[in-house]
Order: structure tokens, then C-alpha cells, then sequence
């Protein structure tokens, strides 16, 4: 998997700056207090970010729903069922309980766009 970062652009900083002021969205979701900050995961089609919109392709995740990371003294599964299902441990049940990638690249796609028409 290609994890090469390229400099965004002014309008993509803007993006990754937005995407890094939401509330995860799998934390919102499940009605969870995030347990840490906002990160941006960039959709990954193909081994690559760049056939995947890149930057553009982004949505906020906190680091345990992102990438798996648990709280110091819980464990995975702890997280697991305080938590719900991480992307990068849970995979097939990420996606089951909320929604692909897309599907969720979509939500944030209005969100954005209703927060940049007020």
C-alpha cells in the first residue's frame, strides 16, 4: 500500500483542517465520548491515495477507530466492545456496522458542504 504523502494544496489544507475539527464519526455514531483526537484517514483504493482522491478523500476518525490504537490499559477488545469495531482490526465489521469507506466519505462530503453554506 502506497502511503506516500503529497503537500496539500490550500484548498485541501482547508479540508484536512475541517476534517480535524469534527468529532469521529464512528465515536458519534456509536454515542461514545471520543477517546482521542480526530485524525484523517485517507481512503486507499487500489494500494493507492492518489487513485482515491487523495487528500479529498478524507474522513474523521479518532486514533482508535482509525488505526487501532487503544487506550492506555484497555485492550483491543476492550475497545472493541466500549468502542465498536476499528477499520484497521475490524475490518468486515467496521464496514458492517458503519458503512464503506464511501458511504461515509459521502456523509462527510455534505457535512462539509452544509457547514460551508452557513
Amino acid at each position: 500500500m502506497n502511503h506516500s504523502t503529497t503537500t496539500p494544496t490550500k484548498s485541501e489544507q482547508a479540508r484536512l483542517d475541517a476534517i480535524h475539527a469534527m468529532p469521529c464519526l464512528c465515536c458519534e455514531i456509536e454515542g461514545v465520548s471520543q477517546p482521542s483526537r480526530t485524525e484523517a484517514h485517507h481512503l486507499c483504493d487500489r494500494g493507492s491515495r492518489k487513485l482515491s482522491g487523495g487528500h479529498a478523500s478524507t474522513i474523521p476518525l479518532c486514533g482508535f477507530h482509525h488505526r487501532g490504537e487503544p487506550l492506555p490499559g484497555l485492550s483491543a477488545d476492550d475497545m472493541l466492545f466500549d468502542y465498536g469495531p476499528s477499520l484497521a482490526l475490524h475490518k468486515r465489521t467496521f464496514v458492517v456496522t458503519y458503512g464503506d469507506e464511501r458511504a461515509l466519505l459521502e456523509r462527510v462530503n455534505a457535512r462539509l458542504l452544509r457547514l460551508e453554506q452557513t
